[in-house]
């Protein structure tokens, strides 16, 4: 395992520039990660010709790219602070592991634990069995770091080629991070990673960070009932996300750098589309 240290990864946040996002998109060609549904439901026989993309309130011509060019890159960010039940950990290392074995061959997956401190546990690798050997040996303890942990986990899911999933789970609020919410979201707006994350319902509701966290990627919040749903969750994650259209588009009659904002429909009456909401161009 590395164990990173936390002054380092915040001493270069600080030296980034606070109004620019901490990723950038290439401006030649723009990804974008599109989740498709009606009635709650993935809706998966559309074609490129069905979705509309405006950047910044511009038409473009969007193609569909296929799934056998994007291999996903699963990174899972797991809390692990004392307020960590051994029977809700259990079912972490059940729902992560699961995750883990359900990855086909030349795809990916990484591992970043955290309480008050951050590891790395593993980087992107195509050897899994190290992954799910390392799970067996995580034990709750520490406060919460969960904006820092975050904010890792990106950077780790960016460094792969295909399409990168991050799955974060939380059972509490931040309680130890250094960056603030702010910086964190600034760079996922920047990201193409998409970010789901899980929690289990409680009268206070998911964190507001989470919520924001994956509203600003295009992914969502599962909130579920009980510590047994939550190996059924992970493996619902990744059977979603292989769902999603993957399009792809040259911006045209857009060349104003900074913040453009992606506004994503589909064609067809009762479907809707969720996707990031921009990008950055330089």
């Amino acid at each position: 395992m590395t164990r990173l240290v936390i002054l380092t990864m915040l001493a270069a946040a600080v030296l980034a520039d606070a109004s620019q996002p901490l990723f950038k998109s290439k401006v030649e060609s723009v990804r974008v990660d599109v989740l498709a549904s009606a009635d709650g439901r993935p809706v998966t026989d559309l074609t490129a010709d069905d979705f509309e993309i405006r950047d910044n309130g511009v038409l473009q011509k969007a193609s569909k790219v296929g799934d056998e060019t994007a291999p996903v890159n699963a990174v899972i960010a797991l809390d692990t602070s004392s307020s960590l039940s051994l029977e809700r950990l259990a079912r972490l290392r059940a729902g992560s592991t699961a995750l883990i074995r359900n990855l086909r061959a030349g795809e990916s997956a990484g591992l970043v634990t955290f309480n008050h401190v951050i590891t790395q546990v593993h980087q992107l690798t195509q050897e899994l069995n190290p992954l799910v050997e390392a799970l067996a040996l995580v034990t709750p303890s520490g406060q919460t770091a969960l904006i820092d942990a975050t904010s890792l986990a990106l950077t780790l899911a960016e460094h792969g080629d295909g399409r990168a999933l991050l799955v974060v789970f939380s059972d509490g609020v931040d309680t130890a991070s250094w960056q603030s919410e702010a910086t964190v979201l600034r760079s996922a707006r920047g990201s193409e990673t998409v970010v789901y994350a899980v929690v289990v319902a409680s009268k206070e509701g998911s964190p507001r960070f989470l919520r924001d966290l994956t509203s600003a990627t295009g992914g969502k919040v599962l909130e579920v009932e009980s510590n047994e749903r939550l190996e059924a969750a992970f493996v619902q994650i990744l059977d979603e996300f292989r769902q999603r259209y993957l399009l792809s588009y040259s911006p045209t009659g857009v060349s104003k750098p900074g913040w453009h904002k992606i506004e994503v429909r589909v064609k067809r009456r009762g479907v809707t589309a969720k996707a990031r909401p921009g990008y950055v161009a330089r």
